[in-house]
Parts: C-alpha cells; sequence; structure tokens
C-alpha cells in the first residue's frame, strides 16, 4: 500500500509568511496548499484532504481559530430515512497557530490543546520544530 504525501494548509494574509513557510515546508514531501483569507482556507479545507494546517490568528475575514471551528462543525447533511438535518461531524485537525499579536486568550487556547503558537516574525528553526512535533504526534 503506498502512503500519500502529508497534504498541509498554509494560510496568513500576508505572502511573505507563506511564502517563507512554504519553503520551510519545501523539499520535506509535503503536499502545499495555500490561502490568503479565512474563507479561502475553511473552503480548502472543506474539499482537500488536508493533514495539518498552519494558520495565522488574524486574517480579514475571521480569526484562524474560527476556520477551524468551522471545518470541525462541518456541513449540514439530511438524513433522507428520517427526514432529519444534522451536522457532520469531522475529527481533529492538527494545528500550528501564528501570530503577530499574541493575545493570553489565543496562548491558553493553543496551551489547552497543544497546537504550538508561534509569535511572528518567528524563527526558521522554531518552524520546523513546530512542524516536526505535530507531524510525529499525528
Amino acid at each position: 500500500m503506498v502512503r500519500r504525501s502529508m497534504s498541509v494548509l498554509v494560510g496568513d494574509d500576508d505572502a511573505s509568511v507563506v511564502e517563507c513557510v512554504v519553503e520551510i515546508l519545501g523539499g520535506r514531501g509535503f503536499e502545499v496548499h495555500t490561502a490568503f483569507c479565512g474563507s479561502e482556507a475553511l473552503q480548502i479545507l472543506v474539499n482537500s484532504p488536508i493533514d495539518l494546517t498552519i494558520l495565522d490568528i488574524h486574517f480579514p475575514d475571521m480569526t484562524g481559530f474560527d476556520v477551524l471551528d468551522r471545518y470541525l462543525e462541518g456541513p449540514f447533511v439530511s438524513d433522507t430515512e428520517s427526514g432529519s438535518v444534522r451536522r457532520a461531524s469531522r475529527g481533529p485537525l492538527p494545528a500550528i497557530f501564528m501570530s503577530g499579536d499574541v493575545t493570553p486568550e489565543a496562548q491558553h487556547r493553543c496551551e489547552r490543546v497543544g497546537w504550538p503558537l508561534l509569535d511572528k516574525p518567528f524563527a526558521v528553526a522554531d518552524m520546523r520544530a513546530a512542524i516536526d512535533r505535530i507531524c510525529e504526534i499525528s
């Protein structure tokens, strides 16, 4: 059985940050998807098999947390037998967050679930270590 490469979503409204993270991921066999706003990131999550997200906390249209929350809520689906409508649930998705303005609330949320949170500008070594840590536990 051939295992597909790990698929990573990199989302930030700053193209230079996206480019930097894509470069860090380069050469490691990742399939990389990029997004420059929250709604674009959410659309990629819904339509592509993503194994890891690396997201900015502050997009112009929503937070990176909102992106994951909305994805995890799942779409509305109908049960043809009962005629009821419910949300399809999705499993947890490993995440790394980054922000130029780390708030105590963001720090607490990331710590609570074990997501790395990097302060921008971040050191390349710190991003590599976060990626390695998440890939090791997922």
